[in-house]
Formats: C-alpha cells, structure tokens, sequence
C-alpha cells in the first residue's frame, strides 16, 4: 500500500489529490507493471465512464490491486525457475555450459541428443557469446528461446525468457 501512495503522489504532478488517464500508463509502468495497450485501453475506459477520466488514490488501489497481486504472483515463479536451473548447473558455478545441458537433457529425456542440437539451443540463449547460458534472476526477459527439436520434432527444450539472461563472466 505505501508502494501505490508513493507512486500516485509522484504522478500527481498538480496535487489535486487524482491522477488522469494520460498519467496511468507512465504510473504503471514506473511501479514494473508493463500493461499492454489493449488494457491501458480498458482501463481508460474504465476510468472515463466510472470516475470522470481521473482516479482518486482509493480508485487507483482498487483497479491497481489485482493487476500487482498477478505480477507478485509470477515473480514467486523466479525461485522455481532458480532451482530449475540449479538443475542443469551441475557443477554450479552459475552458468549451463552445453557438456552440462547435454548431460542433463540425456537425464531428463532419456536419450542423447547430438552436439549440434545442443549448441543450437545454447546458442540461442547466449548472448554474450561465451558458450554458456547464465541466469540473473532479474526477469529481463532477455531470452528468446523457441522450442528446438530433432527428427521430427519428437525431442526438444522450449526457451522460457521469464528470467535466464546471458551475463558477461
């Protein structure tokens, strides 16, 4: 609750104790919520047809509320994701290195998968280039992965960019 006061009053650049539609984006945004335009959309209609274009701090938590409890919820996902990686960084100096992610695959799937499909998916999740795939935790959504897969299809990893970056070593 301090989070949202704090945020409305430095939005509320004139004081009069409401923010307006043209201000709520850039407020949500300050607070680490990225709305989509599609939902800055709703809510300015939203606003405009229930609170006269303008929010109080009273209506800025009631709309704000779910939308930080859903973000709050998938950043509880980081730690999963730490373990998940902890996982494949066997050695555990904080970075999967392709022996290790070959090794790990060969685990998991129960089948080995060839050097090139294993540098292939490392190469898509290494961005500085050092061979490796590093985690932050920051959930910069710094990774594109996409699922890769050999013969057919029937075997792959699928890149989720809720949080692995690659980092200078």
């Amino acid at each position: 609750m301090d989070e949202l006061r704090a945020a409305f009053k430095e939005y509320d650049r004139d004081c009069d104790g409401f923010i307006r539609n043209a201000e709520l984006g850039a407020l949500m945004r300050a607070m680490g919520y990225m709305p989509t335009e599609l939902e800055l959309t709703e809510l300015y209609q939203h606003i405009n047809m229930n609170f006269g274009g303008k929010v109080n701090l009273e209506e800025f938590v009631e709309l704000m509320g779910p939308k930080l409890l859903e973000e709050t919820a998938a950043m509880i996902g980081l730690k999963e994701m730490r373990e998940a990686f902890n996982e494949f960084d066997s050695n555990g100096d904080g970075a999967i290195s392709e022996v290790e992610l070959r090794e790990s695959l060969r685990a998991l799937l129960g089948e080995r998968l060839l050097v090139a499909e294993v540098a292939e998916i490392v190469g898509d999740l290494d961005l500085n280039g050092d061979g490796r795939v590093d985690f932050s935790g920051g959930g910069h959504g710094g990774v594109t992965g996409g699922s890769r897969g050999g013969q057919g299809g029937s075997r792959g990893v699928t890149g989720d960019h809720g949080g692995i970056v690659a980092t200078s070593t």
